[in-house]
C-alpha cells in the first residue's frame, strides 16, 4: 500500500510564499492586507493535482489598495506519493522555465510576438514538496471551453495555429541546442507500471459496451489489441529515422487549453496550462489526443484530414519563420506519422474521451477511477454509458476500425 502524506495544500501554501512575487509585481508595495486561499476547478475537472488560488488585498505605499492572484499547483489530496514518483512537476518546471520562454524569445527575434502560457514564478525557496507557481489567467477573462460540447471550429483552429507554433519552436531549438532531457522521451516518467490492473479493468468496461456504439463486432478485435497494447502515457517515445519530431504538450485536452476574448465576445487568446507532460516524438501525439478527444463531434471525424491539413499550414508557415534549418516536413508524411502513432488511439477512446465527457460529480477523482469494485464498477458504468460517450463512440470507431488501428501487429 502506498504511504500517503496527510498534509493539507493548504498548509504548504501560506502567504509568505507569495512575498517574493508580489514584491517584483508590486514594487511599491506597502502591506498585504488579506490573504485567501481557494481550491479551483470543479469536480471532474483534474485527476492529478490540487490548483489552490491565492488571492491578495494589497496596501501600496501611496495608500492605494490593489488586488492581485496567484495559481498554486500542489500534488493532490492522495496518491501523493505516487503522482510524486511520476517526475511531472520537475518536467514541468524545466517547460516553463527553460522552453517556453525560449520558443517566445525565437519568435520576438523573427518578429512576431507569440506567448503560449501563463507568466511562471520560479521560486527561491527550498521547498518540502512539490509546487508549482502561475499566474492567474482569470484575472485577466481566460476561461476553459465547455468540454461536455467539445470545441467549435473557431476555437479547434486556434488551438492547432498554437500547437504548430510550439511545436515549430521545440523542433528548431532541438536543432540550435540539441536533444531535451531524457525525462522527454515520456510523458509519465514512472518506475513501476502502477495502471497495468487499472489498464485490464478500463478495456473490459470498454468492450463491454461495444453494443451500444454498434460496434459489438469489434469484440475480438479490441481484447486481443488491449491485451498487448502498452500504457502510452509510460512508453518511451520510438525513434523512426527520417521522422520529424517536436515537443508535444502531451496532455493536449480541451481543459488545458485557455481562452481570452474581446469585448464583443471574439476568440483573442489561446494559452497553454498543464505542461507535465510533454514528450518529445511525433507531432501525430498532440494531433491524435487533441481533435479526438476535444473537438466538437459534428466534424471531429468528418474533418479530421482537413484539420491535420490547417495544422500543417501553420507549422510550415513557423518553421520558416524560424528559419528551420532542414527540408520541410511534407503533408504526406505527417499523415503517415499519425498512422505510425495510431497506437495513442486506444487510451484516447478507452480512458480519456470517456473521462472528458463524463459530468463532474463527488466521485469523479482518481481514487474512484482506479477502484475495481463498487464505487469504480459506478464510475465505469457512468463513463462507458451516458448518452454523450455513446454519441461519439458511435461517430469514432468506425473510422478507427477502418483504419486498421486495433490490427494486432505479429
Amino acid at each position: 500500500m502506498v504511504q500517503e502524506n496527510q498534509s493539507s495544500p493548504n498548509e504548504l501554501v501560506d502567504q509568505n510564499l507569495f512575498r517574493q512575487f508580489l514584491d517584483r509585481d508590486f514594487p511599491e508595495l506597502k502591506n498585504i492586507k488579506d490573504f485567501k486561499l481557494e481550491s479551483v476547478g470543479g469536480k471532474g475537472e483534474n485527476y492529478t493535482t490540487c490548483l489552490l488560488r491565492a488571492k491578495f488585498e494589497l496596501e501600496l505605499n501611496d495608500g492605494s489598495h490593489r488586488s492581485a492572484a496567484y495559481m498554486a499547483k500542489t500534488l493532490p489530496l492522495t496518491r501523493r506519493e505516487q503522482v510524486s514518483s511520476w517526475n511531472v512537476f520537475d518536467k514541468e518546471h524545466t517547460t516553463y522555465r527553460d522552453y517556453v520562454s525560449d520558443f517566445e524569445k525565437m519568435y520576438k527575434n523573427a518578429g512576431k510576438d507569440v506567448t503560449f502560457a501563463p507568466k511562471y514564478y520560479p521560486t527561491n525557496n527550498k521547498l518540502e514538496e512539490e509546487l508549482l507557481i502561475l499566474e492567474d489567467l482569470g484575472q485577466r477573462g481566460f476561461r476553459n471551453a465547455n468540454r461536455l460540447a467539445g470545441l467549435d471550429l473557431v476555437h479547434t483552429k486556434a488551438t492547432l495555429e498554437k500547437l504548430a507554433q510550439f511545436h515549430a519552436a521545440s523542433a528548431v531549438r532541438f536543432e540550435l541546442k540539441g536533444a531535451y532531457p531524457a525525462a522527454f522521451d515520456r510523458n509519465i516518467c514512472s518506475n513501476t507500471d502502477d495502471f497495468k490492473e487499472f489498464r485490464e479493468i478500463q478495456s473490459k468496461s470498454f468492450v463491454e459496451a461495444l453494443p451500444l456504439y454498434k460496434s459489438s463486432h469489434l469484440k475480438s478485435d479490441v481484447e486481443s489489441y488491449a491485451s498487448q497494447a502498452e500504457d502510452m502515457f509510460q512508453a518511451y517515445a520510438p525513434r523512426i529515422e527520417g521522422e520529424f519530431s517536436v515537443l508535444n504538450h502531451g496532455d493536449a485536452w480541451c481543459n488545458n487549453f485557455m481562452f481570452q476574448y474581446d469585448e464583443a465576445g471574439h476568440l483573442k487568446e489561446t494559452y497553454f496550462v498543464d505542461l507535465q507532460m510533454c514528450r518529445y516524438s511525433s507531432p501525430a501525439q498532440d494531433l491524435l489526443y487533441f481533435i479526438l478527444s476535444s473537438t466538437d463531434i459534428e466534424f471531429k471525424i468528418a474533418k479530421f484530414d482537413y484539420l491535420v491539413k490547417f495544422y500543417h499550414e501553420k507549422l510550415t508557415e513557423n518553421l520558416q519563420l524560424l528559419k528551420y534549418p532542414k527540408q520541410l516536413p511534407s503533408l504526406r508524411s505527417l499523415h503517415q506519422s499519425i498512422f505510425n502513432h495510431a497506437d495513442w488511439i486506444f487510451p484516447i477512446v478507452s480512458i480519456l474521451l470517456p473521462i472528458v465527457l463524463l459530468e463532474g460529480s463527488d466521485d469523479s477523482n482518481m481514487d474512484t477511477m482506479m477502484d475495481n469494485e463498487g464505487a469504480g464498477d459506478k464510475f465505469r458504468n457512468n463513463m462507458f454509458k451516458n448518452s454523450r460517450i455513446i454519441r461519439h463512440q458511435k461517430e469514432i470507431l468506425p473510422w478507427v476500425f477502418n483504419r486498421g488501428t486495433f490490427e494486432v501487429r505479429r
